[in-house]
This record gives structure tokens, C-alpha cells and sequence, in this order.
């Protein structure tokens, strides 16, 4: 816990840290397309503050989740931005997508109105609903979150290693709730440990087939991902026969995703006459 936590009321820190892996988990959510986890916490961040022994807070109720929704979705416009432009209409298309699917029937309608509105270009955008933001915000600053780390129409890429990143800050952000020790806190896991359980998941031939980092691929990164994100939640020896299978299945996309887009390259190179090009003579300088 940094120093600004340490000095806030612990109240006010068990909130801000709630607020933000539930804020993060709904991102995640809409990710994996389970719309009724993200209903629900929807629905949780509304009512957290009415729980028995709370102390009431001065900020809107979903305004800190908006916050860490947004936080998300600038560091991810930030990183697809370092390539090319983003349009919001774009943006908007993703986002409106996913809360078609997604999102609460009660939100809905008035969700892809406000995103209706939204300009259209590279036009400043304001998705945070303003002081009087509620879920219908939330809601929208989820969808582009999510939106965005889910790949953002093929613009980013590691999918598995983005989900993993904010499975990290969830984990983080509720031991921070809970006032967790740092040594008790598990918010990362090793590259040994991913390996070892795909060695249980297989075979110990399977482990060798992942290099070092320095020699790690794109997929083999995201392989490893999504062995960290199940180990974040499960320990190694509490894997149930059915998350194993549901591990493989993933781990088969991932190669699968691979296989695709490898480009085939010459194995021999072209042999043929190198013609050199005609060098121009150098101006000659005039004399003084």
C-alpha cells in the first residue's frame, strides 16, 4: 500500500480498492462475454455503499469505478494511438456492439443513446457522465474499456497478456481492500509456475516447447498468460478436471491464432545476377 493510501481513513481505502477490481472485473466481463457477471456488478458497485456498518461517502456511487473504467480505456487509446489515429466513431462502433449484447436491458436504451451523441472525428470525446454520472455511465466507460483491450477491431494485439494485466490490478486493488499484508498479497505469478502447470496439464515435453523470454513469441506470451490469469484465481493443485479442459481449450485458440497468421517464408534465397547501381559522380566543387 503506497504512502497516500496509508495515510487515507480505512474506510475510504477498502472502498477505493472495491471500487476498483469490480470496476476492472467488469471489464474483464465484457471480455469473456458473460454478460450476467457483468450485470451483477453493475448492480454491486450501485449498492456497496448500502451495506450494513458502511460509512457514507461524498463522491456519486459509480463516479471512482467510472474513474478506473476510464483509466483503462485512456491507456489503451494511448497505446493504439502510438500506431495510427482512432476515430470515435469507431470507438463508439465497438463499444455500441458490446453493450447491444452485453449490457443490462435496463441501460441499454439509454447507453447507445448518449453514445449516439458522442462527436464524430478526433473531436474531444467525454464518456465520464460529469458529476451526475451513474450506471448508464459506467456502462459505456466499461464497453470501450473493454472494447479496446479486447483488440480494438485488430489494433492490439496479446489479447491474453491485456487480460492478464488487469486480472493483476484486480488482484491488487482488492488486496488493498482488505488491507492484505504485501507478502500475502498474490498478484503475480511465475514464469515457473505457469510452466509447471502446463507440464501437469500434459506432459513435461510441453513445458520446453515455451523459450526464454528473450527468444518468446507473441503467442507463446499470451500461452503463458493465460496459464498466470487461472493461477491468479486457482491453485495449481485445486484445478478441476473441468477448468483443465477449459485451460487446453484456450491454449488451443492461442495456437490456433498462431497458426493463422504465420507467414510462410522462402526457405532458399533467390539466386540470380546482382546488379549494382551506377554511382553518380561527385559534383566538382568550384574553385575560389
Amino acid at each position: 500500500m503506497n504512502d497516500l493510501m496509508e495515510q487515507l481513513p480505512r474506510p475510504m481505502v477498502e472502498r477505493i480498492g472495491r471500487m476498483s477490481g469490480m470496476a476492472l472485473r467488469s471489464i474483464i466481463a465484457l471480455i469473456d462475454e458473460q454478460p450476467d457477471t457483468f450485470a451483477a456488478l453493475v448492480e454491486r458497485i450501485g449498492t456497496w455503499d448500502d451495506d450494513p456498518g458502511r460509512t457514507p461517502m461524498p463522491l456519486p456511487r459509480y463516479q471512482f469505478a467510472i474513474r478506473e473504467a476510464l483509466r483503462i480505456v485512456n491507456d489503451a487509446l494511448t497505446a493504439i494511438e502510438e500506431r495510427s489515429p482512432l476515430p470515435n466513431e469507431v470507438l463508439v462502433e465497438g463499444a455500441c456492439d458490446l453493450i447491444k449484447r452485453l449490457a443490462p436491458a435496463q441501460y441499454r436504451e439509454d447507453a447507445l443513446a448518449k453514445m449516439a451523441a458522442f462527436p464524430a472525428g478526433s473531436e474531444p470525446m467525454d464518456i465520464s457522465g460529469g458529476e451526475d454520472a451513474g450506471p448508464v455511465d459506467f456502462v459505456i466507460a466499461a464497453a470501450a474499456g473493454a472494447w479496446l483491450c479486447g483488440g480494438a477491431g485488430g489494433r492490439m494485439a496479446t489479447l491474453e497478456n491485456i487480460r492478464l494485466m488487469l486480472l493483476q490490478q484486480v488482484r491488487n486493488a482488492e488486496s488493498t481492500a482488505t488491507g492484505a499484508p504485501e507478502r500475502e498479497r498474490v498478484d503475480q505469478v511465475s514464469d515457473e509456475d505457469a510452466l509447471a502447470l502446463l507440464a501437469d496439464l500434459y506432459d513435461e515435453d510441453y513445458a520446453h516447447l515455451i523459450p526464454g523470454p528473450r527468444e518468446r513469441g507473441p503467442w507463446e506470451w499470451d500461452m503463458l498468460a493465460v496459464l498466470k490469469t487461472h493461477l491468479l484465481e486457482t491453485p495449481a493443485d485445486a484445478t478441476s478436471p473441468n477448468q483443465a479442459k477449459e485451460l487446453k481449450t484456450r491454449l488451443l485458440t492461442v495456437l490456433q491464432a498462431a497458426a493463422a497468421t504465420q507467414r510462410t517464408k522462402p526457405s532458399v534465397r533467390t539466386v540470380g545476377k546482382r546488379t549494382q547501381p551506377k554511382r553518380t559522380p561527385k559534383r566538382k566543387r568550384k574553385g575560389k
